[in-house]
């Protein structure tokens, strides 16, 4: 192939490595408090210590995700306090701090604050970083009520998932307890939305899924999923894990400012989820050994095609 030849097709060659190198990343800069989530505790039913834990993952805009957990043990007998509600709130609040001292400082992408040492926690984002989900577990039998800080969930594209499962899945300890509970024993599950009267389910000694069915009935914007919200979470703690039971409650376009959960039968828990919007994920620019890469190849390919070519001719 001629020099002359070569000169004329390399333009073409290097026209898609170019707009590869030079294709403009969209902006990603997520405001500071766009993903709020807010959580009011309540009192612990349980005498004894009971599992309560929540997990925050949040990812840095066009970048890695991270996640932290705060993870506590309540007991309504040691609750000697003037304010036990607020208590409850701040050990949950030291939870999470102590979990998340275990992070970089340029990874912490969420505050977790308790404000005026009311009985609430308040999880917000910081700037240029986003909320993707947070599991609340909990086993103490707790009224527990979330809101987006006068948002509804439905607007601020926040899916919801409610996910019924068994005290003994955490609690159970081979050769300490002859068997293991797979059914409710007696108690009331209620939930409300935006502060209407609740829909109220005796627990009754039923399954979990039949559980979940029956409140499916009743709660209209609910519908029983097979499949999760999200991907469960693997910890290290194993008390911390709960692997999906295979159906849960899912109310994907909440139109509510507020939804609360209380379920007071001890041999049940309560996993509630929420899923936020991911949309501050730019499209990545390709590395400068990818576009080498690519250029060579691109090369190549054009000298054995007009190799080929010149061999295919007649001579003359």
């Amino acid at each position: 192939m001629k020099p002359t030849q070569i000169r004329k097709f390399m333009p073409a060659l290097l026209l898609p490595v170019f707009i590869v190198q030079f294709q403009p990343a969209i902006a990603a800069n997520t405001a500071a408090a766009q993903d709020q989530l807010r959580i009011h505790t309540g009192l612990p039913r349980r005498a004894s210590d009971s599992l309560f834990s929540y997990t925050v993952e949040w990812r840095i805009d066009d970048g890695e995700t991270y996640r932290s957990t705060g993870l506590s043990f309540l007991n309504s007998s040691k609750l000697d306090h003037d304010k036990p509600e607020a208590y409850i709130a701040k050990k949950l609040w030291t939870a999470m701090k102590d979990g998340m001292v275990q992070l970089d400082p340029n990874w912490r992408g969420v505050t977790v604050a308790q404000p005026k040492e009311q009985p609430e926690l308040v999880i917000t984002n910081k700037a240029g970083y986003s909320v993707t989900n947070v599991t609340i577990r909990d086993y103490s039998n707790q009224a527990l009520k979330y809101d987006l800080s006068d948002k509804s969930f439905n607007s601020a594209g926040v899916q919801v998932a409610i996910d019924l499962v068994y005290t003994a899945d955490v609690e159970y300890l081979d050769d300490f307890t002859a068997k293991k509970a797979h059914s409710a024993s007696q108690g009331e599950i209620a939930i409300a939305i935006d502060g209407q009267t609740p829909i109220r389910i005796k627990t009754d000694g039923k399954t979990s899924k039949e559980l979940e069915q029956e409140i499916a009935g009743k709660l209209s914007v609910a519908q029983l999923a097979q499949t999760p919200l999200y991907p469960g979470m693997v910890s290290t703690d194993t008390r911390n894990n709960k692997p999906f039971d295979g159906s849960e409650l899912q109310l994907l376009n909440l139109p509510a400012k507020s939804i609360s959960i209380d379920i007071s039968d001890p041999a049940l828990g309560v996993l509630t989820k929420f899923k936020f919007k991911d949309d501050n994920r730019s499209l990545q620019v390709a590395e400068p050994r990818f576009m080498l890469s690519a250029l060579a190849l691109a090369t190549a390919l054009a000298l054995f095609y007009f190799w080929r070519n010149s061999q295919r001719k007649p001579s003359k």
